[in-house]
């Protein structure tokens, strides 16, 4: 280290351990008197830290300052008065037009960064490492394993992030990018209003479509950028407009798949297919001792497999979130979630098949 720097970090005089981390310590400039916060950690850091320190964000810490020690990186940044988001939740709700601000304020922080050259991804947003301060704004605070995006590159080299909030491509499926900090934003949304993971419990009401759009398995699927994000939370809550999670539209996750959206063609499509499903059921040929039952006869058998059907198709759609409490039907990899419901449609067919033995049986013994 530089002899100037050397002196410029000699200046902090180290204070304490922050919340239980050895790496990161409150600091006090002896010259200033100011409160800071030194961060140690990689050198493979530098390009993140450099960058905030460059661009300065209302949502974000002020970098003072950094210093490279060998192979470490020391950082002295902004010290945020405030709580953490997750503490708050611990004692308190929070109501979802505050929780749409939060992230919205949290897209404006991520947007210069996912605009850089080249980007720089966050891969760790979660209650945790959101502070609120004195006056009620964001701040991000930890961007300890960001990261930033190689063209070209398959994959991370290291998996990092904390489970539930971690986009599935940060396990090494795919290189992580700016989507997979909008799939975490979907995850965190859910959490601020329901104080559960998406995979627990889906929000109701509009947001619920938006919460589903950012947690898509698949990244194309999902917001492109933090500013369309911004701009759909936005619409929530115009002037005059209702909550997006009134009471009122709890039933509404009840209705069956198709009904949910209030969409005119996708209701008119779940129609049609509903009716297409029941003249299939009431076509099938239920046979006895080589002979063709008519009638109310066959009502079990075709009402069992209407059932099978109709349950597949819950499946499909995430009817009340059965979908993404079955991890087959809920992995990252295609093939798998392919493979899942071909499984299921033999194991309701074999259900299905055994019904109708049983009916074949108590009928003959009648």
């Amino acid at each position: 280290m530089e002899l100037t720097k050397e002196y410029l970090l000699y200046q902090y005089e180290e204070l304490g351990i922050l919340e239980g981390n050895a790496n990161v310590k409150i600091v006090r400039n002896s010259i200033t008197g100011k409160i800071a916060v030194k961060k140690t950690m990689s050198m493979e850091q530098l390009p993140v830290y450099s960058f905030l320190r460059s661009q300065k964000s209302p949502f974000i810490p002020e970098i003072y300052d950094y210093f490279e020690n060998g192979q470490q990186l020391i950082v002295i940044e902004e010290y945020v008065e405030g709580r953490n988001l997750e503490d708050i939740l611990l004692e308190q709700s929070i109501p979802a037009e505050n929780a749409c601000r939060i992230i919205r304020e949290l897209c404006q922080a991520l947007a210069p960064l996912h605009r850089a050259s080249p980007p720089i991804v966050c891969r760790d947003l979660k209650p945790e490492n959101i502070m609120l301060t004195l006056e009620g704004h964001v701040k991000f605070i930890d961007f300890d394993i960001a990261r930033v995006v190689t063209p070209g590159k398959t994959r991370d080299t290291v998996v990092m992030g904390t489970e539930g909030f971690a986009a599935p491509e940060q396990y090494g499926h795919r290189q992580t990018d700016g989507r997979s900090d909008i799939y975490a934003l979907g995850v965190l949304l859910n959490y601020i209003v329901l104080h559960k993971l998406p995979v627990e419990e889906m929000i109701n009401g509009n947001l619920r479509k938006i919460v589903q759009k950012c947690t898509a398995l698949n990244p194309d699927e999902r917001y492109q950028t933090v500013e369309q994000l911004d701009a759909a939370l936005k619409k929530q809550y115009l002037p005059g407009k209702r909550p997006c999670t009134d009471a009122e539209n709890t039933w509404k996750k009840f209705l069956p798949p198709g009904f949910r959206s209030g969409s005119i063609w996708k209701m008119a499509a779940a129609l049609l297919g509903y009716f297409f499903l029941i003249d299939l059921s009431l076509s099938l040929d239920i046979e006895e001792n080589d002979i063709i039952l008519t009638g109310i006869q066959t009502f079990p058998q075709r009402a069992a497999f209407f059932t099978a059907q109709l349950v597949e198709i819950a499946f499909i759609f995430n009817y009340l979130g059965c979908r993404e409490k079955t991890p087959i039907l809920n992995s990252p990899i295609q093939l798998t979630r392919v493979l899942g419901y071909i499984v299921l449609e033999l194991i309701l067919m074999t259900v299905v098949i055994a019904f109708w033995l049983l009916c074949e049986t108590l009928h003959g013994v009648g």
